[in-house]
Order: structure tokens, then sequence, then C-alpha cells
């Protein structure tokens, strides 16, 4: 596995920007290693606000930090104290606040900075500097700029330091967290069980409906006529074989619940249980129109108050406790991270940043 100089964009995947940013493999991008992006290995010259696990970090890459923290230190103080002079080194009940916006921009750069140590050590990247990231930031906006107009662009079209670095630093926890469970983590049968017997109410589900689903797309006159006349077909109770020989639509079984509405995937995902919640066993539904494809679906059986089985969830807690496994083991490296001052003074580069 590498990480991609752009993660490709389609569904959201937790980028902390705000703009909509999403992601899916496959989008048409040659993938390349971080290395490829922004250098082969890390440089110093000597001169660091910190040194993390060895690693320094630049006075340009902590003071980008300390300004977009600054307005969430500064909101936990009145107005009044905000507008003083010497806000920053001003001692407010015990602490200044420029102290304060350095412990927030240290637990920041441990964080990121132990996600490049897993990375390399995952084999997903070799190390870099600020510099290097910023570089690929500007290779990046280069070639979102000279993109076609007609070529469809997702998110921004540009990004600034701060949102390609949040942007990195998201995909890079994904990617690290994937690398994880492929290579370190180990979940057991017993260990999925265990869970599941623990926490069994997270599996009961108010109503369960079993459907058949049928969507038809094209030409809308044409469209809608074969949705009609499959919904003809499910009212007279034909076979599904028979069904699809004759229309020529592919029908699928779907088990629908409660304890999973698929919330967060797209709006076909949500309209469809919403209708398919309320129908009864034998109830027929549509044809309706949904995003451009015209549906039509049928309840094949209805359950309420009903306990999924294990072996209905045992794939989902697996990956749960994945996740939890490889999460746990990025907050221990945070912890173990090795702070050190460097040359360059924090309280110099804060009281600069926020001016």
């Amino acid at each position: 596995m590498v990480i991609s100089k752009k993660w490709p964009f389609r569904a959201a995947v937790g980028i902390i920007l705000t703009v909509a940013l999403v992601l899916v493999p496959g989008c048409g991008k040659d993938e390349q290693s971080i290395s490829e992006t922004v250098g082969e290995s890390a440089k110093t010259d000597g001169e660091a606000v910190l040194y993390l696990n060895g690693s320094a970090v630049s006075a340009e890459e902590y003071g980008m930090l300390a300004k977009e923290n600054s307005s969430q230190i500064s909101m936990q103080y009145t107005t009044d104290q905000v507008n003083q002079e010497d806000f920053w080194e001003t001692e407010i009940d015990g602490e200044t606040p420029y102290s304060h916006l350095a412990d927030l921009v240290e637990e920041q750069l441990k964080e990121y900075y132990a996600l490049k140590e897993l990375a390399a050590e995952q084999g997903l990247a070799e190390d870099y500097t600020y510099e290097e990231l910023m570089d690929s930031m500007k290779e990046e906006n280069q070639e979102r700029g000279e993109s076609s107009s007609e070529e469809i662009n997702y998110g921004l079209s540009s990004f600034d330091e701060a949102s390609y670095y949040k942007y990195w630093y998201s995909n890079l926890e994904t990617q690290v967290v994937e690398g994880l469970i492929q290579n370190s983590v180990k979940v057991s049968e017993k260990d999925c069980r265990d869970y599941y017997e623990e926490n069994q109410e997270a599996y009961t589900y108010d109503v369960s409906v079993s459907i058949l689903y049928g969507e038809i797309s094209g030409d809308e006159s044409g469209a809608w006529n074969t949705a009609r006349q499959l919904s003809a077909a499910l009212e007279s109770g034909a076979s599904t074989a028979e069904i699809e020989d004759v229309l020529g639509v592919s029908l699928e079984e779907l088990d629908l619940n409660s304890a999973d509405t698929q919330d967060g995937l797209s709006g076909v995902y949500a309209n469809r249980w919403e209708i398919a919640s309320g129908l009864q066993e034998g109830e027929v539904y549509g044809p309706y129109e949904d995003q451009g494809m015209f549906c039509v679906m049928k309840c094949t059986g209805r359950q309420e108050n009903e306990q999924a089985s294990f072996d209905e969830v045992k794939d989902q807690i697996e990956r749960y406790l994945q996740v939890q496994a490889a999460q746990e083991m990025i907050r221990e490296r945070i912890a173990e991270m090795d702070l050190e001052p460097g040359e360059i003074s924090e309280k110099e580069v804060i009281l600069q940043a926020v001016q």
C-alpha cells in the first residue's frame, strides 16, 4: 500500500475541512508514494522550535498551527481580556494564553509526527519535512488550476497551507489505520463473540424487513414503463427468475433493519430504508424516482423487536474492533513521543503568528 499524492474524491472519510472533500479509490490518478511527492528524507537545518523523537519542527510549521489554533484559545476569554494590551503574555487565572496555545500545538504535533513514524514503519511513506509537504501543495494547486474546465473537480479548487496540512494528515491517519489492521492488529472470533455478548442491545432492532428491489435507468419514458411493468409483475407474484428473464431487470434481495440504516451514505439508501421500513409482507411500493433511477420494491418479510445473530454481525464487529485496536496503537505512540525544545523560542513564534 502506498500513499497517493492525491487522495481521490468521492465518499466522505472524515476530512477535517469545511468543504465537501470526498474520497474513493479509482479516480483515474496513478498512485505515488509520499516520498515521490515530498522528498525521500527529512532535512534539518540546525534551527527548530521543537524536536519530536529527534525530528525537527520548523518555525513555519509551528507558526502555521499556532495561527490556526489561536481563535480556539482566545474564545475561552472575554472580549475585554482579548482586547487588552499584551493579551497573549498576560497571566489570567494562573495561565498565560500563549502557554495554553503552546500546549495545544504540541499535542497536535505529537499526533502528526506519531502518524509520520507509523506510516514509515508500515512502509506507507518515507520521512519528509514541512517544506517538502508545502512543495507538494503547490504542485497540487498547479495541477488543479491547469485541469480542464470540463473535468469534474470535487472539493477545493486550491489549498492554503493549513487546509492542505489537515487534508494530508487526515488521509495519512486513514492509511496508517488500514496498515496497522493489515499488519499488526489481531482480532479473534472469541474477541468478536465476547463483544457481541456484552453489547447485545446494540444488535437489537425495532424493525427488520426483507425486500426484492429493482432499479431501472435509461430513457425516461422507457424506464418508467419498465418500472411499471416490474411493479405489476411483483404484485402478481411472478418469480424473480421470470421477471428478470422477461423484463431484463436485475432484482436484489436485501435485508434491512433499524440497527443499520446506513446513515451517512447517499440519499438513495436513506430513502430506500424509510420506504421499506413502512411496508408489510407482500406489499409492493413504486415505481418511484430517486436520483435519476426508477425504483420498485416488494416486502418479502417483516419482523419486529428481533436481535441480529452473531453470524450476521460478526464481520461488522471484527472491523470495529480492528479499528479500535489500531487507534489505540496510535494513541500509545503519541503518548510515547519524546519532545525536546529547539533553538527557536515557542513563545516568539506564537507571538509573531498571532499578531
